[in-house]
C-alpha cells in the first residue's frame, strides 16, 4: 500500500507522462486531474506499468484530437493486459536553485532535475539509447563548473577487509587491485602516459605492499641480481620483492628480451627461484606480487611503438590482460577542471589515429598546457608542449580529422598557418 507521499509522487509522474505522450500541458495540482489518476491507480491495483501502457495506447488512438487527463484515466480498465514493462520512472524534478554554494544534497537534486528535463525532451523509444550519454554530459558539465574535478573514491572489499584508493584513481583501479590481492599476475596494456605506473603504485599502497619497479629488461642480471668480483651479491628490484614481499612492476615488458621473460615466468609459476651464489634457492614471500605493463598487446611492433618484441604464448598465458586507456577523471584533475582542454585532447587523439600519425597526448602534456597556458599563451604552449614533434603536413592532416572547434583547435590552425 502506497503512502500519501508516494501516491502524490505517482500522480505527478503519471500526469507528466500523459503530457509527454500527448503533447499536452495539464497541471499536476488540479483536483479533477488528481481524482482521475487516483481512480486509475485503484483500479489497476497500484500497477503503474499497466497504467502507463494504457496511456501510451490511448494517446496513439487519440492523436491529433483534443484530449484530457480525465477522459484518459476514466477510460482505464483494470483488466487491460499488461504489455512490455518500461524503465522505472525518473525522480521528480527538484526546484530550480542557484548553482553557487551547493551542498551535496542540493547538488544531487539539481542533477536529478536535469535528468528529468532530458527525459521530457526525449522520445520514449530513444531513451534507452541516448539517456545515459546525455546524463553523463550534464553531470560532467556540472562537476567541471562547480568543482573543477572530484576525486573518485574507490573502496574494494577483499575477504571482508576494505581497501581504499589514495587520491584520484584510474577507473580500472578496483579491478587491478582485485587481481593483485588475489595473487594473479596482470599485464596492463595501453598508450604511453596513460598512468599505468601510478596506478600500480596506488594499488601497492592501498594493499600495504612495498613497491618495486624495473623498466624494460634487456640483461638477465636486472632480474636475477649479480655477484661482483668480491663475492658480494647485488640485489635486484625483483629479488627484493621475491624475497621480502611486495609488488614488483615490470614496465615495458613488450620491450624486454624473451630470455629474461622465460626466467620471470618460471619464478611466477614455481614460486621459487635459484639466484646467483651465494644466495641460491629462495622461495617466494607470501606477499610477492607481479604486475607487468606495455604499450602493445604483446603481438609485436606497430607504427606507434616500433621497438617492441612479440611475446610468446607462455608469457601471455601467465598474465591476465587489462587495457588501460586515458581516464577522463584523471585528465580533468591534471587539467585543473578545464573541460575544453580535455575534450580537445581526446579529439586530437582520435584525429591522430585516423591520420596514421605517431602523436601522443599524455596526462603530462595536458598538465603542462593547463599550467603554462596563462603564462605563455595558448598558441605558444601548444607549439612547445604538444605539437613539438610534428611537421606542417602532419598538423594539417590532424586538423582535417578534428571534429571539435574550440579555442585550442583555432590556436592549432593559427600555428599551422605560421609554420
Amino acid at each position: 500500500m502506497m503512502s500519501t507521499e508516494q501516491r502524490k509522487q505517482q500522480n505527478e509522474m503519471l500526469i507528466r507522462f500523459f503530457n509527454m505522450q500527448t503533447g499536452s500541458a495539464f497541471r499536476v495540482g488540479k483536483k479533477e486531474n488528481i481524482d482521475a489518476v487516483n481512480g486509475a491507480i485503484d483500479r489497476a491495483g497500484e500497477d503503474i506499468v499497466k497504467i502507463k501502457n494504457f496511456v501510451r495506447e490511448w494517446a496513439k488512438a487519440h492523436e491529433g484530437k483534443d484530449v484530457s487527463v480525465i477522459d484518459c484515466f476514466d477510460a482505464f480498465e483494470a483488466e487491460k493486459p499488461e504489455e512490455v514493462a518500461e524503465p522505472a520512472p525518473a525522480p521528480a524534478p527538484a526546484p530550480v536553485v542557484s548553482q553557487t554554494g551547493m551542498n551535496a544534497k542540493t547538488a544531487m537534486d539539481f542533477l536529478g532535475a536535469a535528468v528529468v528535463d532530458i527525459i521530457a525532451k526525449t522520445k520514449v523509444d530513444e531513451i534507452k539509447e541516448t539517456i545515459l550519454g546525455r546524463c553523463e554530459d550534464k553531470v560532467r558539465e556540472f562537476i567541471a563548473k562547480e568543482y573543477g574535478t572530484i576525486e573518485r573514491k574507490v573502496v574494494t572489499v577483499i575477504d571482508g577487509k576494505k581497501y581504499e584508493g589514495d587520491g584520484v584513481t584510474h577507473e580500472k583501479f578496483g579491478q587491478i587491485m582485485q587481481f593483485v590481492a588475489n595473487d594473479e599476475p596482470v599485464f596492463l596494456t595501453g598508450p604511453a602516459g596513460s598512468g599505468k605506473n601510478v596506478l600500480c603504485q596506488q594499488v601497492a599502497k592501498a594493499l600495504g605492499l612495498d613497491f618495486y619497479f624495473s623498466n624494460a629488461v634487456t640483461q638477465e642480471y636486472k632480474i636475477t641480481g649479480f655477484t661482483d668480483a668480491m663475492g658480494v651479491f647485488h640485489e635486484s628490484q625483483f629479488y627484493k620483492a621475491f624475497k621480502y614481499g611486495g609488488l614488483f612492476m615490470l614496465d615495458e615488458m613488450d620491450a624486454s628480451i624473451p630470455e629474461v621473460l622465460v626466467i620471470l615466468n618460471a619464478a611466477i609459476a614455481n614460486r621459487y627461484f635459484d639466484f646467483p651464489a651465494p644466495i641460491g634457492y629462495v622461495e617466494a614471500h607470501p606477499n610477492f606480487r607481479v604486475v607487468a605493463a606495455g604499450n602493445t598487446f604483446g603481438l609485436g611492433a606497430n607504427y606507434e611503438y616500433v621497438g617492441r618484441n612479440q611475446l610468446d604464448m607462455a608469457s601471455l598465458d601467465r598474465f591476465a590482460v587489462v587495457k588501460i586507456d586515458y581516464d577522463k577523471n584523471i585528465e580533468m584533475n591534471v587539467a585543473k577542471g578545464n573541460a575544453e582542454l580535455v575534450d580537445f585532447a581526446e579529439d586530437v587523439r582520435k584525429a591522430a589515429q585516423k591520420s596514421g600519425i605517431r602523436f601522443l597526448v599524455s596526462y603530462r602534456a595536458i598538465g603542462r598546457i593547463a599550467k603554462l597556458e596563462q603564462l605563455m599563451g595558448t598558441e605558444e604552449v601548444l607549439k612547445t608542449c604538444l605539437l613539438k614533434s610534428l611537421e606542417k603536413d602532419d598538423v594539417n592532416m590532424l586538423l582535417s580529422n578534428v571534429s571539435l572547434d574550440n579555442k585550442y583547435t583555432q590556436a592549432v590552425k593559427k600555428i599551422a598557418k605560421g609554420m
